[in-house]
């Protein structure tokens, strides 16, 4: 019986052959067994832990050019067996690639494009990926899930393409775009980004117009420090604001009054600069998700500023949105379907160092706390809720809903696990397959095409596994929607509040959905309530209401 030689030794004879080294490495490609035309993408990320590889392997049959490499552990052997089978007629493109000892750029260079899908990531403490920085040094282009801390450093090198996890289109038009710019000419040089710009303010009295010198910075996520600042603004006129964002260029989507380039913030001039700035010139002070304010020449956090905005006497106020304060071990005991049973283990682990660490700022420091949902004084009881602020009139829109006899319900997750994604979607998916409803996932769409979406749908389902509802719910109310989302009771009853939104968590979602359709007339009622109660609590008045004793 004719038996064939070992992959390494066919290599290491082909090597030799030509007069190479004969026991080196192999590279990826030539573990592949490709000739230098074929184009190969490279996946190095972990395979257990990036849920969106099988959206990658469904994708390749829409590239009928490419090869796909699986780089795996002894570990990952069952899960890339599994994925590759999965693969269909496709499998014969996708290869099993054991993982060196160490991820050199001479093993992924000869790879065309770098893949990674789903990169676990916690609202403001997710880590960016290490294979990221492998990907790079090989100087590979990447084709990247959208999720922010990769967003961000994707933006920072210029060397990569977003898709929406999940979306097969999304991929396929990813790696197009980057298989093209590979085949570019080397572009010149684009001019060094400065460290600190001018920014556009959004629509509130600059710093200076009145006797209190509000300072707000620096993370705005979902352009809420944005929208508090315009909210403050129009509620006292003797207020004067700044706004400091620090984030990569790339990402200056919200209004602010200066940007820090967010490698910037390192940078000893910078930092010395912002803090003249911030120590001369505030006399209040809204820290945002508990990030430095003065730079980063104190620590990541804003703990070790405090001492210097006491010492100039600023007054100081604390600003809490998600996981910077709410604790993945406590939100597990509460809630049965929390969604930190999704999330990795070691991400639970960092979310709770950082959860607790900034819990210890706020009560040692004495600071007024506030919090944007009623959900997170279940962790700090001592905070005060200051509701999410959103353009109401952005959003109004006068579609009827109910009234297709298949409605179209909208699921749009920021990040999966946040969300409950993998635990719902099956159940929406589903109802659509019984054509119950008309199910439309979308992910990293722009916001003005979200806001099309959301006036068009019938049903907006948000996450159905922290406890609260978010951004996204009361946009959904204010377009006059059904919103479905998982809120703790006894949280919202403690803030006084109770929204129009139909409660249901991933394992009640179907009988919820199937109950709104069987009385649509009442379900219509409910959704007639969201605008109003948009408007009451979340158009800026009631938030700014909040801040007014701060700010005395």
């Amino acid at each position: 019986m004719k038996r064939r030689l070992p992959r390494r030794w066919r290599i290491a004879l082909r090597r030799a052959a030509a007069g190479d080294r004969p026991w080196e490495t192999p590279s990826v490609r030539e573990l592949c067994e490709l000739p230098a035309t074929t184009p190969l993408l490279v996946h190095a990320g972990g395979i257990a832990e990036d849920r969106a590889l099988g959206g990658i392997l469904a994708a390749l049959a829409r590239l009928p050019e490419f090869h796909l490499a699986l780089v795996r552990t002894d570990a990952d052997g069952a899960a890339v067996r599994e994925l590759i089978r999965r693969a269909g007629k496709a499998r014969r493109r996708v290869h099993e690639v054991p993982r060196p000892r160490r991820l050199t750029p001479a093993f992924l260079a000869s790879a065309d494009l770098a893949v990674l899908g789903f990169a676990p990531a916690g609202e403001p403490a997710a880590p960016v990926p290490a294979v990221l920085d492998a990907y790079r040094a090989a100087g590979l282009r990447i084709v990247a899930g959208n999720a922010r801390p990769v967003r961000e450093y994707l933006a920072r090198h210029k060397i990569g393409e977003l898709f929406a996890p999940g979306s097969v289109p999304s991929f396929v038009k990813a790696v197009e775009r980057a298989w093209d710019r590979t085949a570019e000419a080397p572009e010149a040089a684009e001019p060094t980004v400065a460290p600190v710009e001018a920014g556009t303010p959004g629509p509130w009295r600059a710093l200076g117009a009145g006797p209190v010198r509000l300072g707000l910075g620096t993370a705005n996520y979902a352009g809420q420090l944005s929208a508090l600042a315009a909210a403050i603004s129009a509620a006292r006129p003797d207020v004067g604001v700044e706004l400091v964002v620090a984030k990569p260029p790339a990402t200056y989507r919200y209004p602010a009054d200066r940007y820090l380039h967010f490698p910037a913030e390192h940078q000893l001039d910078v930092q010395l600069d912002q803090i003249r700035r911030v120590l001369g010139a505030y006399t209040h002070l809204i820290v945002d998700a508990f990030r430095p304010v003065l730079g980063r020449l104190n620590g990541d956090d804003v703990a070790a500023d405090l001492p210097a905005l006491r010492r100039a006497r600023i007054k100081v106020a604390l600003l809490a949105h998600g996981s910077e304060i709410r604790h993945p071990g406590a939100h597990l005991e509460r809630h049965a379907e929390s969604a930190f049973r999704d999330a990795p283990e070691d991400l639970r682990e960092r979310l709770t160092v950082v959860a607790e660490r900034n819990r210890r700022t706020a009560e040692e420091s004495g600071l007024p706390l506030f919090v944007t949902t009623p959900d997170l004084l279940d962790d700090v009881p001592f905070a005060t809720w200051a509701p999410l602020v959103v353009d109401v009139d952005g959003w109004t829109c006068d579609r009827p809903v109910l009234e297709r006899a298949r409605p179209v319900v909208l699921h749009a997750p920021s990040n999966r696990w946040t969300k409950g994604t993998d635990r719902l979607l099956p159940q929406l998916q589903e109802l659509h397959d019984r054509r119950i409803i008309e199910l439309r996932l979308v992910e990293g769409l722009p916001y003005s095409e979200m806001r099309r979406l959301v006036q068009d749908a019938d049903i907006v389902v948000d996450q159905l596994v922290i406890g609260s509802y978010g951004t996204f719910s009361c946009e959904g109310m204010a377009a006059g929607k059904v919103v479905v989302a998982y809120l703790s009771e006894a949280a919202h009853r403690a803030v006084g509040v109770q929204p129009p939104i139909v409660n249901a968590t991933p394992t009640t979602l179907v009988k919820a959905i199937e109950s709104l359709l069987d009385d649509r007339a009442a379900a219509t009622a409910l959704a007639a309530e969201g605008p109003g109660y948009v408007r009451d609590q979340h158009d800026g008045r009631r938030t700014a209401e909040v801040f007014d004793a701060f700010l005395r």
